[in-house]
C-alpha cells in the first residue's frame, strides 16, 4: 500500500489541484493497469509494525476481561486516563515538549476520533463478540484508510483496490453469517459498532498525516489521550462499578492502558510519520492473526470453518488494497 501523492498535479496552482480531489476526478483516476505497489518498508518500521500488531491484537483479549466489568464508556475513559497519565509522566521525565498551545485543537480532534469514539465502540462490541471476531473486523481499517487517502491526499484508487474493498466487505458478511456465534440483533449491533470504529481509524490516520506536520510524536500520542479523558470524565465517573473489581481485571486494565494504548500510540504515530498513513494502518492486516492467537490462548476461543474462511477473504481483500497482491502483467511484444 502506498502513500505518495499524484506528482503530476503537484506543480499546479491550489485551485486547480483542488479540482482533482473532487469525486468525479477520483473516479476518473481509476486505472486497473497502474497498480500502486508498496515500496519496501525499512527494517525498523517493519519491526515496529509487527510489535504493534502483536500488542493491539492482545488488546481484544484484555477488553474481554475489562469491558464486562466497567462497560463501554467506563472502559474507554479509564483506558485513556491511565494511558494519558503514563505518557505525560514519560514526557516530564524525558523533558519532552508536548507543544500543547500550538497543537491542542488537532490533538483534541485526534483524541476524539482515534481514542474516545473507537475505544467506546470496540469496548461495547467486545461485550458480545469474541476477541478473534473483533480483531478480524478491525482489519477493515485499511479499506476506509484508502478511501480517505484518495479524498484527502489524492492517492490513486485503482480498480484492483476497489475490488479488494468489496472482497473484504464480503468476507465480513461470511464471518457474521457462518461464524460460531448466533447471528441476531445483538451480534449485528456489536459488529456495526466495531466496523464504525474502523471508519474512525481510517479517517484519522490520514488526518494526522495531513494536518500535524511539525507536531512532536509524543505530543500527538499524549494529546490524543489527555483531551478525550477530560471530555468524557463526567460520563466515565458515573459508569464506575459500585464494588472494587477483582485483581485480574485491574491487571488487564493497566496492561490495556499502558501497553496497548500509551506505548502502542507512540509506535503508531511514529509509523504514520515515517511510513505514511496507509502503510501504518496496514497493521490491521496482521492484528487478526495475533487477536485469534491470544483469544485461543487466554479464552480457549475456537473459530469454525466459516469464520476462518471469512477471515482469509478479509485478509486477501486487505492485501489487494495494500498492493501486496498484484495480477500478473502481460508481456508486450518487443
Amino acid at each position: 500500500m502506498v502513500t505518495h501523492r499524484l506528482g503530476a498535479i503537484g506543480h499546479l496552482p491550489p485551485e486547480i489541484r483542488r479540482s482533482y480531489l473532487r469525486p468525479h476526478a477520483i473516479l476518473a483516476s481509476l486505472n486497473p493497469r497502474s497498480l500502486l505497489l508498496s515500496t519496501p518498508m525499512s527494517a525498523a518500521n517493519l519491526a515496529r509494525l509487527l510489535l504493534l500488531a502483536a500488542i493491539w491484537g492482545g488488546s481484544y483479549a484484555f477488553l474481554r476481561v475489562v469491558a464486562p466489568v466497567f462497560g463501554g464508556i467506563g472502559t474507554m475513559w479509564l483506558r485513556v486516563c491511565i494511558a494519558g497519565l503514563g505518557l505525560v509522566t514519560y514526557a516530564v521525565v524525558m523533558r519532552e515538549d508536548l507543544q500543547l498551545r500550538q497543537w491542542w485543537k488537532q490533538y483534541a480532534f485526534i483524541g476524539l476520533m482515534n481514542s474516545a469514539l473507537p475505544f467506546a465502540l470496540i469496548a461495547f462490541a467486545m461485550k458480545t463478540l469474541p476477541a478473534g471476531y473483533g480483531a478480524i473486523l478491525n482489519a477493515l481499517s485499511p479499506f476506509f484508510g484508502a478511501l480517505f487517502a484518495a479524498l484527502m491526499l489524492a492517492e490513486r484508487l485503482t480498480a484492483i483496490r476497489l475490488f479488494g474493498m468489496l472482497l473484504g466487505m464480503f468476507g465480513v458478511g461470511v464471518i457474521m453469517n457462518l461464524g460460531p456465534i448466533p447471528l441476531n440483533g445483538a451480534t449485528l449491533i456489536a459488529a456495526a459498532a466495531s466496523i464504525t470504529a474502523t471508519v474512525c481509524y481510517g479517517f484519522i490516520s490520514v488526518y494526522t498525516k495531513k494536518y500535524t506536520k511539525g507536531a512532536p510524536n509524543i505530543g500527538i500520542a499524549a494529546g490524543a489521550l489527555i483531551f478525550p479523558s477530560l471530555l468524557v470524565a463526567p460520563f466515565g465517573v458515573t459508569a464506575m462499578p459500585s464494588t472494587m473489581p477483582a485483581t485480574p481485571v485491574i491487571v488487564a486494565l493497566v496492561l490495556l492502558a499502558l501497553l496497548c494504548t500509551s506505548f502502542a500510540n507512540l509506535l503508531y504515530f511514529r509509523l504514520i510519520r515515517d511510513a505514511g498513513p496507509t502503510k501504518a494502518i496496514s497493521v490491521t492486516f496482521l492484528i487478526p492473526i495475533f487477536g485469534v492467537a491470544w483469544g485461543a490462548i487466554f479464552f480457549g476461543e475456537k473459530l469454525n470453518t466459516g469464520a476462518l474462511v471469512g477471515g482469509v477473504i478479509v485478509m486477501i481483500g486487505v492485501a489487494l488494497v495494500l498492493g501486496l497482491i498484484a495480477p500478473a502483467q502481460k508481456k508486450t511484444a518487443a
